[in-house]
């Protein structure tokens, strides 16, 4: 029997030959001295749903050292030993549109509760100068394990949202964004002139265009002329406005007729649901099937990815539900933004008509199919939830998210990648990130039942690992607890005051 002592990432061979038991064959055992030790878990393969049974996972310096055979590896000095028998073991989640972000400024964020419900990266949506640095700060305290938080993997700085109305200034914008640090631009409003200067000037910058698509160009001219991100399938009608064989009229009705924009972000709806309701129900009335599939194959050719972020989606259809009203797991939002969306649920039940209430229904139930229809045509997709909006709640969104993308027909193995893997390519990360192999960041998830077989097993958490640090069930309970506890304690400040200044969006 050989038997090998790894202390840290360097290993030390002490080789000691001793027969093997019962036979003439050798086997290798290594002892762990330091850093910590999954042992007797499933291993579950984000790249194809397969799984390595009885699996040791070694751990050291925030990255996984080894995986080998649960009989390979035994445990000495000061090691932890994770025992997982029975359990799985998948990469961290990424929530990749999340406004979190600016409540790092608040004595209790929103980063704990997103880690306790296993998210260890974000892309963040919004962003400022200011933020960025904040940002850079946190990842630094992260990766040094003195915060209890997710990393953030990308940042844009302000949002594009029509401050340039010609090409020479929108692509100024672009310059500044990218001098102050922004990994990407994001764009949710603007005429046809600046939106297209900035989608060729992003290309100049060395970056990429991600946001909410304008209704004067279309989906398919927006993807061709190199949007690299349609976040919530494009906002508003969105993407499916291309999917309409009356397209082109429905847009110049829209264009000669543009709603009235929303004060905040936390439901759009409710300020143009009932003005927009008749150009949904058009898109409904003329959707084209074959029209949707053409339009996949471009995004498909294009490179185009989609973040859905379909609860979010939900939630402003379904803007006064009593699953999202009642919610026990508002205690985890801050008690005034808690309040701000309460308010605007009761606009949204003031103020919807019936046959709006209606259209925006069955405007969602049609973006459910159009999502399994891009994703069978082999569209690139993002799991994400929009933390910022109304009734999205940090980290347990995420998994409502799970269960919508379920809904529109994907598998556990595709929502499984959404929010692993492919989160991982798109960031360009995948060889340290989205998969469980050597040599990748022990940012980690273990689950008490297979996510293959049903996706709600996501939701069952047993323990996490953030750079290789071990949150057990208990700490991650209690990162819960105190967050609650927090916000409890909080007086009720004026509305206002629970409004991100820097998601300024819309949608």
């Amino acid at each position: 029997m050989k038997k090998t002592v790894i202390g840290g990432v360097a290993a030390v061979a002490i080789v000691v030959v001793i027969a093997a038991c019962g036979g003439g064959n050798n086997q290798s055992v290594t002892t762990i001295t330091s850093g910590t030790v999954i042992t007797h878990v499933t291993i579950v393969n984000t790249r194809d749903g397969t799984e390595l049974n009885n699996a040791a996972v070694v751990i050291d310096n925030g990255t996984i050292q080894r995986i080998d055979n649960a009989a390979n590896i035994q445990v000495a000095g000061t090691a932890q030993l994770v025992d997982a028998t029975g359990k799985f073991l998948v990469p961290g989640f990424l929530d990749m549109h999340t406004h979190a972000a600016a409540t790092l400024a608040s004595p209790q964020s929103d980063f704990p509760v997103l880690l306790a419900n296993g998210i260890t990266g974000i892309r963040e949506a919004s962003g400022s100068p200011a933020l960025i640095q904040t940002v850079r700060q946190q990842n630094a305290a992260v990766l040094a394990g003195q915060a209890d938080a997710p990393e953030v993997l990308i940042i844009p700085s302000a949002i594009f949202g029509g401050q340039a109305t010609t090409a020479a200034p929108a692509i100024q914008f672009v310059k500044d964004r990218k001098a102050e640090g922004a990994d990407y631009l994001k764009l949710t409003a603007g005429n046809r002139e600046a939106v297209l200067a900035i989608l060729g000037e992003v290309k100049n910058e060395g970056f990429y265009v991600a946001g909410h698509l304008v209704p004067s160009i279309s989906a398919l001219e927006s993807s061709n002329a190199g949007w690299k991100s349609m976040e919530h399938l494009g906002a508003g009608m969105g993407l499916m406005l291309d999917c309409a064989s009356d397209q082109t009229n429905i847009r110049a009705a829209v264009l000669a007729n543009p709603a009235p924009p929303a004060p905040n972000v936390i439901n759009p709806r409710v300020y143009d649901g009932n003005a927009n309701a008749q150009y949904y129900q058009r898109i409904l009335n003329t959707y084209s099937d074959a029209q949707c599939q053409a339009l996949a194959q471009a995004f498909v050719q294009n490179g185009t990815w989609q973040a859905v972020t379909l609860i979010r989606l939900r939630t402003q259809d379904y803007g006064d539900d009593p699953a999202y009203v009642n919610d026990p797991n508002l205690i985890y939002v801050d008690k005034t933004r808690r309040a701000l969306w309460a308010q605007t649920g009761q606009l949204f039940t003031a103020t919807i008509t019936p046959t709006t209430r209606t259209t925006l229904q069955q405007y969602y139930a049609q973006q459910l199919k159009v999502v399994k229809l891009m994703k069978q045509a082999g569209v690139k997709m993002l799991a994400g939830s929009d933390l910022g909006g109304g009734w999205v709640i940090p980290g347990f969104s995420l998994h409502q998210e799970f269960r919508q993308l379920a809904a529109a027909g994907l598998s556990p193995l595709e929502i499984l990648q959404m929010t692993t893997l492919n989160g991982a390519q798109f960031v360009g990360r995948e060889a340290t990130m989205g998969t469980v192999d050597q040599g990748k960041n022990a940012d980690l998830v273990l689950l008490d039942a297979d996510p293959i077989a049903d996706v709600a097993n996501l939701d069952k958490i047993s323990a996490v690992f953030l750079k290789g640090k071990y949150y057990s069930r208990a700490a991650l309970d209690k990162l819960l607890s105190n967050a609650s506890a927090a916000y409890t304690a909080q007086p009720l400040r004026a509305l206002s005051t629970a409004l991100d200044p820097t998601h300024n969006d819309g949608d």
